[in-house]
């Protein structure tokens, strides 16, 4: 019987190789079995890819129209999200509208200037008071002083309502005398006047008939000290004091009821002015 070279026909067993035929041998093993691959996936180790810049099997394709760089982190992107609309008119966030508070009219220098006045009146009513005040007490003060038992003539008013003043530091006795018709009558109660840091004290009243000068002499007792002066009545000057009230009162109110006016006035136009350019805008 011959040997016949080829094997028997009929499949193979289930080492892998054919009746008769010799197993080969695998020092590292069996080989490695891959599976077919699937949908979307690389193909297996040893298989070579798509050529470069064709689209592999089963991914998407890259869109058609070109797209710009995409946005940097912490702005905001320049597309608006799907299905919203883009607006316009608004300020991006972190910011804020332009501030026009400094093209509001008038200007807040108006209420500054307004009060600035309204202090200068003040202190222009204090100062007129006070100057009313010693000019009245200068108008009332005696103007000719004499000592006792000196004799001088005096220019006297009846519309001034003149009067005689006496300077002692001590209590004396007095007489006094005056010519030409005039009379020296009594006052009532005490009326001191302080002038230059000379006590004045109010003694007589003097009823001249008509404008024009007068001899007056007075005396004290023995060893006394005393000065007398013919001036005006204490209450002439009261007048000049009213005047000087009024004008304290008067010259201040004036000023802050002007700056207190200008600073409503101010403050409501500029406020209008603020709605309607935040209507505008």
């Amino acid at each position: 019987m011959t040997d016949n070279p080829y094997p028997p026909y009929g499949p193979p067993s289930e080492g892998g190789h054919s009746p008769g035929e010799t197993p080969q041998s695998f020092p590292n093993g069996p080989p490695q079995q891959y599976p077919p691959p699937q949908y979307g996936q690389a193909p297996p180790y040893g298989q070579q890819g798509p050529q470069q810049g064709q689209p592999q099997y089963g991914q998407p394709q890259p869109p058609p129209y070109p797209q710009g760089p995409p946005p940097q982190y912490g702005q905001q992107s320049p597309y608006a999200p799907y299905g919203q609309q883009p607006q316009f008119g608004q300020y991006p966030p972190g910011s804020r509208p332009p501030d026009g508070s400094k093209n509001l009219r008038p200007h807040l220098r108006w209420i500054a200037v307004a009060w600035g006045v309204a202090v200068l009146c003040v202190v222009a009513g204090v100062v007129l008071f006070v100057s009313g005040l010693l000019s009245s007490v200068d108008n009332v003060a005696p103007t000719r002083t004499f000592a006792a038992g000196e004799q001088v003539t005096v220019a006297l008013d009846p519309a001034q309502s003149p009067v005689l003043y006496l300077a002692s530091r001590t209590r004396v006795r007095y007489e006094c005398q005056i010519a030409n018709g005039a009379r020296l009558l009594p006052v009532s109660g005490t009326q001191n006047l302080t002038v230059n840091g000379t006590q004045w004290q109010q003694i007589l009243r003097i009823a001249a008939p008509s404008a024009g000068n007068y001899p007056i002499t007075c005396t004290v007792t023995e060893g006394a000290t005393a000065r007398f002066g013919v001036g005006r009545d204490i209450s002439t000057a009261v007048g000049g004091v009213l005047g000087g009230v009024a004008l304290l009162v008067a010259v201040p109110g004036v000023g802050v009821l002007a700056a207190i006016i200008v600073t409503i006035v101010v403050l409501v136009r500029r406020s209008r002015q603020r709605k309607r350019l935040a209507v505008r805008d």
